[in-house]
C-alpha cells in the first residue's frame, strides 16, 4: 500500500517539473562537456611542451612500476609521467606552459583559470541534485535523500534514475 502511495507522490511530483530538471540536466551535461575539454586542453599543452623541450625523469626507479614507465635518465614525453620530474624540471614545465595557457585563453599571467569548468560542473551537479530532492523525491525519503545528497556515488546514481525517469538521452 505504501508504494501506491509513494509512486502516486512521485508522479504528482514529476508533472509540470519536466522542463526545469531538462533544463538542469542539460546545463550539468554541458558544464561536464565544458570540464573534459578543458581538461584535455592542458593536457594537450603539456605534452607539447613536454615534446618540444627535453625533460627527463629525475626520480630513482619505483619498485612498483608499469612496463612504459620512463626510468632515471629517461627522456619524458607524456604528461602522464610529469610526477617524475625533478623539482627544478617540474618548474621549468609549468613557466614554459602558462604562457601557452594565457595564449589560450585557459589561465590568466598567474596561472588562475578564466573560467574553471570542474567548478561549473560541481555547482550544476549540485543545483541538479538539490532540484530533484527538494521538488521530486516523495516526501517521505527528503530528508534522508538530503542528509546524503554530497556523497558523489549518491548524486551519480540519483542523476541516472533521473535521466531514466524523465527520458534524457545525454
Amino acid at each position: 500500500m505504501e508504494e501506491k502511495i509513494l509512486l502516486a507522490e512521485l508522479k504528482k511530483n514529476c508533472e509540470g517539473k519536466q522542463e526545469k530538471v531538462l533544463e538542469l540536466l542539460k546545463t550539468y551535461e554541458l558544464a561536464k562537456l565544458g570540464s573534459e575539454v578543458q581538461r584535455q586542453q592542458f593536457k594537450d599543452i603539456e605534452n607539447k611542451v613536454l615534446k618540444e623541450n627535453e625533460f627527463f625523469c629525475g626520480c630513482p626507479d619505483i619498485k612498483v612500476r608499469s612496463d612504459d614507465q620512463p626510468i632515471l635518465g629517461e627522456r619524458i614525453t607524456d604528461e602522464k609521467w610529469d610526477f617524475l620530474l625533478s623539482d627544478d624540471d617540474f618548474d621549468r614545465l609549468q613557466s614554459l606552459m602558462l604562457p601557452l595557457y594565457v595564449e589560450e585563453n585557459l589561465t590568466d599571467e598567474n596561472g588562475y583559470y578564466i573560467k574553471n569548468w570542474d567548478m561549473i560542473a560541481i555547482g550544476a551537479k549540485r543545483e541538479l541534485v538539490e532540484y530533484v530532492i527538494k521538488e521530486v523525491i516523495p516526501s517521505f525519503f527528503r530528508n534522508l535523500f538530503w542528509e546524503n545528497r554530497t556523497n558523489v556515488v549518491f548524486q551519480d546514481k540519483l542523476i541516472k534514475i533521473t535521466k531514466d525517469a524523465f527520458g534524457f538521452a545525454a
